[in-house]
């Protein structure tokens, strides 16, 4: 009920506008109440943030839920989703938007999360439609790497709100399919490969 609340007063007023004191007033709450439940208002929009990250993943999983199809297929259907509902909120929801991107840049973990959720998700496709010869010459958990790092600007908010390479929505199709096409006859133990393994970025 908390982060509800402070969920309509930072889409109304912005976070930097909102005190804890009126949050704690809405929800029939003393201030110092308030606190036991979250030590100050950073892990209050730290919260509010991650509910709305939630939600997009959910929205996200019914959208490659409701197609049929190969891999390629469902990863479309993935990125779009991601595209639609960010820019949705940025059109509809400016000032929670902005409450994302200040979580983002003020904890490490909040950006890992969209990261590491995309990452999961693109696996996960995959795995599902991996028959013997779809990803014969790379494992999934590469090959999601590799799609997650040629996607950024389908997954990062801040790249979806900067269109620094226009919209990007007509441009998801063509290179998943290219992506796909080019993993299925990738060598894993070619250099990509091995960074991938090694863990780094």
């Amino acid at each position: 009920m908390i982060a509800v609340v402070a969920q309509s007063h930072f889409r109304r007023y912005g976070y930097a506008r909102t005190s804890m004191k009126e949050i704690a007033e809405d929800c029939g709450m003393s201030v110092a109440n308030l606190y036991r439940y979250y030590e100050g208002k950073p892990a209050l929009g730290a919260a509010v943030a991650a509910a709305g990250l939630a939600a997009l993943f959910v929205a996200c999983d019914r959208a490659v839920a409701g197609v049929r199809g190969d891999p390629a297929t469902k990863l479309i259907a993935l990125f779009q989703a991601l595209i639609d509902g960010t820019r949705r909120q940025v059109k509809s929801a400016p000032l929670l938007f902005e409450l994302g991107m200040t979580v983002a840049r003020e904890r490490p973990e909040h950006r890992q999360r969209i990261l590491q959720e995309t990452e999961a998700r693109i696996v996960a496709i995959l795995v599902a439609g991996g028959d013997a010869g779809a990803m014969a010459a790379i494992d999934a958990r590469v090959a999601g790497r590799l799609i997650l790092m040629a996607s950024a600007p389908f997954v990062l908010p801040w790249m979806l709100r900067s269109l620094p390479f226009g919209n990007p929505r007509p441009l998801v199709e063509p290179l998943v399919k290219c992506l796909v096409s080019g993993l299925k006859k990738a060598d894993s133990n070619g250099p990509a490969a091995a960074v991938c393994h090694s863990g780094q970025p």
